[in-house]
This record gives C-alpha cells, sequence and structure tokens, in this order.
C-alpha cells in the first residue's frame, strides 16, 4: 500500500498537513519516496510525568510533538529516522499499560496507546516500516542505544550497582542518561 501512495496527491496533501500544524517551527517533511502511513496520539513518558504528544508515522522517520491545538497546531517538532529505532514491547504494571520502548543510539523513551489493540498496530507498523527501510538501503539496525529515563519515584536503588538505597542524604545523580550511587549531602 505504501508503494501506491508514494507519489500520489493525496499522500502530498497529507503531509504538507501535517507540516502546516506545526507552523513556522517545524521542519519540512515534504521528500520524494515519503508516505505518511499514519498518526494518532499516544502518551509519552516524560521526565516529570507522562503527557500526550501527537505522533506521525512516515515510511522512514517518526514525528512526534507538543498538542497546542487537538489536530490543528503542534509545536517541538522531534524527528526521528526509522533506520535508528529498535522497539521493544513493555509489560502492563499497574497504571502504564499498552506500552513499549522507542529505542535511539541518542535517546530512548516510553510510549502509551490507549488500548492493546493500538499498541499492536503501531508496532506492526512501526516494524514493518523499519524492516522495509533496512531491506532497501541495506543497513544493519543499530545495535547501541540510550538508556530509558526512568522518574525518579521509581528509583529506589542506583541502577548501576543494584544495592545503593536512594535517601533524603544520599541522593540520586545523574551520569549518561542512567543512575548511579552519589555521594551523600552533609549540611
Amino acid at each position: 500500500m505504501v508503494d501506491r501512495l508514494v507519489n500520489s496527491e493525496a499522500n502530498a496533501r497529507r503531509i504538507a498537513m501535517v507540516e502546516n500544524c506545526f507552523g513556522s517551527s517545524g521542519q519540512p517533511l515534504a521528500e520524494q519516496g515519503r508516505v505518511l502511513v499514519g498518526e494518532g496520539v499516544l502518551t509519552k513518558m516524560c521526565r516529570k510525568k507522562p503527557k500526550a504528544r501527537q505522533f506521525f508515522l512516515f515510511n522512514d522517520i517518526l514525528v512526534y510533538g507538543n498538542i497546542v491545538i487537538n489536530k490543528k497546531k503542534y509545536n517541538k517538532q522531534h524527528v526521528i529516522p526509522l533506520e535508528e529505532v529498535k522497539l521493544e514491547s513493555l509489560k502492563d504494571e499497574g497504571q502504564y499499560r499498552n506500552g513499549w520502548l522507542i529505542r535511539t543510539a541518542s535517546k530512548s523513551f516510553a510510549v502509551y496507546a490507549a488500548t492493546a489493540t493500538e499498541k499492536e498496530e503501531w508496532m506492526a507498523h512501526i516494524e514493518k516500516c523499519i524492516e522495509d527501510l533496512l531491506r532497501k538501503s541495506g543497513k544493519q539496525p543499530p545495535s547501541q542505544h540510550a538508556a530509558v529515563w526512568v522518574p525518579d519515584n521509581e528509583a529506589a536503588i542506583c541502577m548501576h550497582c543494584k544495592k545503593t538505597q536512594f535517601t533524603v542524604l544520599n541522593r540520586r545523580v545523574s551520569i549518561t542518561y542512567f543512575r548511579r550511587c552519589s555521594v551523600s549531602l552533609f549540611f
């Protein structure tokens, strides 16, 4: 289906609409051979709390941004080349359900869909686009990825040594994307 849409006018209009939603703050998305595969709202795990983000899947990139006006305006556009992406399904835990990791060499994060079906569809479409892209380019999937940020309230012990517990005096210190033991603070 993607091949049929490559040079279609409908695809060009859809891509132009996405560009317009990001306004002048976004980078141009129209490119020869690029197809808009799908879009939707996913919950992205951010440093302070989970936040709704609008995602756009193209056959070669994944784009997301902050929702300013629903279905009309977005800002803080992020573009991720799919050939750098590795997906990893997450188990359902407590309030966090239907999630998976999007891992790249420079940034990795968790996203959550509203339903299990939506999660399966997103993951299947992204995986298919990655597979097609790597097959056409002859490139190998990346072997190293950035660690995923773990919120402070979920990191009770050091992720490096797996022993040190964090307290009011023994604080967390973020070094190279993961928590390490730190020196106790004395007043």
